[in-house]
């Protein structure tokens, strides 16, 4: 191959020098800094969910290719991409396994501060696509009852059983996974409003690590401030990263939306865009995907305590805990930052997949 593609990409992408290097020259920044001006001479644009792909953006540039490392594509302007014939790709269920897993130990963590049991719950799932349907796999496995909820789904002919919104809302926790949509027969655009949170009581958890407009956020900070509230757990919010101090004090858990940042997690969604933008190229893809991961981590769990293992494995509260701290740096750059640095946990260990980790000791993890 005699050219080298120009490639603008997001800092914080891993494995993009090694997966492009020996087919592009690649210009890194800031997801939020990236603007016309560094796109004139690019052949592509490797980007996340910070950076709004749209006329403004890539009008009167040389970009013909998009990949975003992401689950969501609400981001980008599919219709303004498509009517330019510029190509785009997104990582459809990169990081389903850590968003399932960042629901699993928040559950616990719930479980623990209430000395409660995971097995005597149900878990109500609002949307079965990648990440429903990977939490699903886990509870499963983990023998834990859950209700699944996604109307289009259903109304597509998916043969799986479905459950109303109506019965999700009886559920112990309601753990939410749509894009966001705010039109349409199906809209998920505050999805859980006043009326959805007045229907839930203390005795219940709501999570939300799908998109922060799924849940009215104005909304849930009146609800919190009752005695007689749901509990919520947040990692998306409105109005990212100017979040709302208040609501990040009221939640039981609030991390920088983070849930789907393990190692795979990341790297694998580097490693759908490597393979798209081969494809749209036509350039022979001769990279093994098993070259991105490093060895696995190692970890001993003692015991058959599944809450105990669970927030072992990934200490959700340390994620919470450094979002909350209060001192004076602007809660914007926090937020920022700690997203920037997510994989990297308190305890010195990187997060990881369940898959990411060799298990030590008497416990039989199924995950």
């Amino acid at each position: 191959m005699n050219k080298k593609y120009q490639i603008v990409a997001d800092e914080n992408m891993p494995a993009i020098e090694h997966l492009f290097g020996d087919l592009a020259e690649i210009t890194r920044l800031d997801g939020r800094l990236i603007n016309s001006s560094v796109l004139q001479k690019a052949d592509a644009l490797l980007c996340r969910s910070i950076t709004e792909i749209d006329q403004s953006l890539l009008d009167n540039t040389s970009v013909k290719f998009v990949g975003t490392a992401t689950i969501g594509t609400d981001h980008l302007d599919i219709p303004w991409l498509e009517s330019q014939n510029i190509s785009w790709a997104n990582a459809a269920g990169c990081n389903a396994a850590a968003v399932a897993q960042y629901v699993l130990s928040a559950v616990a963590f719930w479980c623990q501060s209430h000395s409660s049991s995971m097995k005597e719950m149900t878990i109500g799932i609002v949307g079965a696509g990648n990440v429903g349907t990977e939490l699903a796999r886990c509870l499963d496995l983990l023998s834990i009852n859950y209700l699944l909820c996604d109307s289009p789904l259903e109304q597509a002919g998916d043969h799986r059983q479905f459950f109303s919104m109506n019965d999700i809302m009886k559920c112990d926790v309601i753990s939410l996974h749509v894009p966001i949509k705010k039109s349409g027969n199906y809209p998920t655009y505050h999805l859980i409003g006043s009326k959805e949170l007045s229907q839930l009581s203390k005795a219940q958890l709501l999570i939300n690590a799908s998109r922060g407009a799924v849940v009215d956020n104005l909304a849930l900070t009146n609800c919190l401030s009752s005695a007689y509230s749901v509990e919520a757990v947040l990692d998306v919010f409105e109005d990212e990263p100017n979040v709302s101090r208040q609501l990040l004090e009221q939640c039981l858990l609030s991390t920088p939306h983070i849930a789907g940042h393990t190692l795979e997690g990341k790297l694998r969604g580097s490693w759908l865009i490597y393979q798209a933008f081969c494809e749209y190229f036509d350039i022979k893809n001769d990279k093994e995907e098993s070259s991105i991961y490093p060895s696995s981590n190692q970890i001993t769990l003692r015991d058959d305590n599944l809450i105990s293992n669970l927030t072992a494995i990934y200490d959700i509260q340390s994620d919470s805990d450094a979002l909350r701290f209060q001192d004076d740096e602007p809660i914007a750059i926090k937020f920022d930052r700690l997203r920037k640095n997510a994989t990297q946990l308190a305890n010195g260990n990187i997060r990881r997949d369940y898959s990411g980790w060799q298990f030590i000791g008497d416990s039989n993890f199924p995950l």
